[in-house]
């Protein structure tokens, strides 16, 4: 992938991630979030990744479980040891778009396109919640 282009990706994860760690949080900071873990993990399960995919899958769940909490009760609560495994994660898939071949960063956002509209598909309200990043 062009430099260019990863910069402004990884950037944009940075933010999301900055945002968050200062006590920021939302759907559309999660959801990006959610996004790059799960680029970083289809890269990773790839055999392209230099993070250990058991150190991205607790960030993925503990990520899931923000979320979930947020729904049941308003409330809001990243702790500051998954913002640890974030930063982790934010720093594997700057360097995994930069270094790895395009043509698995590729498959890598068709998987995410499709889990996006299967949820999308499973979501049969109009109030949805779901926001795909950009």
């Amino acid at each position: 992938m062009p430099r260019k282009e990863s910069s402004d990706l990884a950037l944009r994860a940075r933010i999301a991630l900055e945002r968050l760690r200062s006590g920021e949080a939302d759907r559309s900071l999660v959801n990006l979030l959610s996004q790059v873990i799960i680029i970083t993990s289809f890269i990773t399960r790839a055999g392209h990744g230099q993070l250990d995919i058991a150190e991205i899958e607790p960030v993925e769940r503990g990520l899931a479980e923000v979320l979930s909490q947020a729904d049941r009760t308003g409330v809001w609560n990243v702790p500051e040891s998954l913002t640890d495994g974030l930063t982790a994660v934010v720093n594997e898939y700057d360097r995994a778009l930069s270094v790895t071949r395009m043509e698995i960063v590729l498959k890598a956002s068709d998987y995410l396109g499709k889990l996006v509209g299967s949820v999308a598909r499973d979501t049969r309200t109009n109030d949805s919640h779901l926001q795909v990043a950009r």
